[in-house]
């Protein structure tokens, strides 16, 4: 198999992504219809874990040195 090159690899990561995104509006949409999710309720839950996270030293930053722990 042939070496990708680095924009290949970003294209490929960037659609993956897309994917995601489509995979995951889908299922929250799915959920508000059903009126199991509300929208605020998702738009809280979020912006809690943002914060939470944005913390801590995550795996990204470890493996590729992105950038020093506290």
């Amino acid at each position: 198999m042939p070496k990708q090159s680095k924009r290949d690899r970003t294209k490929d990561l960037a659609e993956e992504l897309d994917v995601f995104d489509i995979m995951l509006s889908s299922l929250v949409e799915l959920l508000e219809e059903k009126g199991v999710l509300a929208e605020g309720e998702y738009e809280n839950r979020v912006k809690q874990k943002t914060e939470r996270t944005a913390k801590l030293t995550s795996y990204r930053d470890i493996q590729f040195g992105e950038k020093q722990s506290p």
